[in-house]
């Protein structure tokens, strides 16, 4: 996988034709992230003002971000303080504590106040819920996932790829 991807972003010129704005390749921001698009509640489409801005981990009410994001495989070999560490990497990413929810049934578990539709691109992944056996995904498979807690684990050797719009809820 590229460590940058590329973004087109359009819009209309003074004379109101369609025309490319932004044409440019975004790296890997956050754990995994590539942030490529967020919008502000009641924000016109024309209006470029949050775009790119920097991005915090999910939207504020009523906004939207658009991302691909990776899971890498697991390591067999990774000591429970590596493991530590990830975990407050990520946690520290998100930015609100309150995120880090029930992490019995896996150590990256997860809640955010948003409405989320993920695709999963490459590679395969499950889906782990507090409940239920983990809920395997092949390319293509899409979740909806509604502000529960959650978190997704690699079950081969590359890195799982996934697209993801995420909405803010209240």
């Amino acid at each position: 996988m590229a460590q940058s991807q590329r973004v087109i972003v359009t819009g209309n010129n003074t004379s109101g034709k369609s025309v490319v704005v932004e044409d440019v390749r975004v790296g890997i921001t956050g754990p995994g992230n590539f942030d490529f698009w967020q919008t502000k509640a009641g924000q016109s489409p024309h209006d470029a003002a949050a775009g790119r801005a920097p991005m915090k981990f999910f939207p504020a009410p009523g906004g939207t971000m658009f991302r691909l994001f990776t899971i890498p495989p697991a390591d067999p070999n990774m000591k429970p303080a590596d493991i530590a560490a990830i975990q407050d990497l990520f946690f520290g990413a998100i930015g609100i504590p309150e995120a880090r929810a029930d992490t019995s049934r896996h150590p990256m578990m997860h809640v955010t106040p948003t409405v989320d539709y993920i695709v999963l691109l490459s590679g395969a992944i499950s889906l782990q819920l507090d409940e239920g056996e983990a809920i395997a995904l092949k390319p293509f498979d899409a979740v909806v996932q509604r502000a529960t807690n959650h978190s997704w684990v690699n079950t081969e050797r590359e890195p799982a790829l996934l697209m993801c719009v995420m909405v803010g809820g209240t």
